[in-house]
């Protein structure tokens, strides 16, 4: 049995079907995506396609020794489609190749596949992508474009959040000819992620510093609906140690400061630290 799976190739090249041979498989039948009636030639990596071991038959190529790679098929000097031919990756593998984060509640959600041994992917979101459907919306990257997503979804900010993201990759090494499929399930509250704090600002309360943080620009509002909790990192003037605080009044006497922030009513991560203030007097 053959898989096919439809996945477009960057730079506006289309690499028209995938096929993932099973073990079973003593031959392979491949089709050239063409309607033309010319004569066809193949080719195999880029190289004129010995036929001992292959013969066409139509539109189609039938391999009785299978290698796998790309075959293309040609009409004179003008390529008409090109087919790669993959063995499935079945290695026991974890689901970490895929790394998720959203900087907020909004609708797009960032991924990185680090997996550096295949060099294209393809990442979809839902339940039509697992599970095959032409209606599925495909993300494509290459290697050399950093294996970086930008997935939409559908959630809204506004609603308790009862079903886990179900994130889909197939993913191919054309030069190891192998093809991996992963899945990935989350909730959006487990990958929320804050922005650093945008604004930092001291002002003198007695004897303390009154610290004023402005939520990030990629925040959701109002910050009545999605509150950021806050804590300071400062350095105290006598004697330059460090200390940190939830509370937005600290000593006055310190020489800098610098702010984080995440989400209090889920158990986001903290936002990366803003770069130290210095306190001037």
């Amino acid at each position: 049995m053959l898989l096919c799976v439809n996945l477009p190739r960057a730079h506006g090249v289309i690499f028209r079907d995938i096929y993932v041979r099973s073990d079973k498989d003593s031959s392979v039948t491949l089709t050239c995506p063409t309607t033309s009636s010319g004569a066809l030639a193949w080719k195999y990596n880029n190289h004129p396609l010995a036929l001992d071991t292959a013969r066409v038959q139509d539109h189609n190529l039938i391999l009785n020794t299978i290698s796998f790679g790309e075959y293309s098929c040609w009409n004179g000097n003008d390529i008409l489609g090109s087919v790669y031919l993959l063995k499935e990756d079945k290695a026991a593998r974890s689901d970490s190749s895929i790394s998720c984060q959203a900087k907020s509640y909004d609708c797009i959600i960032t991924c990185i596949w680090t997996n550096s041994e295949f060099s294209d992917v393809r990442l979809g979101l839902g339940y039509a992508c697992t599970h095959g459907h032409e209606n599925c919306t495909w993300v494509h990257q290459t290697q050399d474009e950093g294996f970086i997503f930008k997935l939409p979804h559908s959630i809204s900010p506004y609603a308790e959040e009862t079903t886990p993201l179900l994130i889909t990759a197939e993913a191919i090494n054309k030069f190891t000819g192998t093809y991996l499929r992963k899945t990935k399930r989350f909730y959006l509250r487990d990958i929320v992620h804050p922005d650093s704090p945008a604004v930092v600002k001291c002002q003198v309360n007695g004897e303390n510093l009154k610290v004023k943080v402005e939520p990030p620009v990629t925040w959701n509002s109002p910050p009545s609906y999605f509150p950021l909790e806050h804590q300071i990192a400062y350095i105290l003037k006598d004697n330059g140690e460090e200390k940190r605080s939830m509370e937005l009044h600290i000593p006055k006497h310190v020489s800098k400061i610098r702010v984080r922030s995440r989400d209090p009513l889920v158990p986001t991560s903290w936002s990366q630290w803003t770069p130290w203030k210095n306190v001037i007097d």
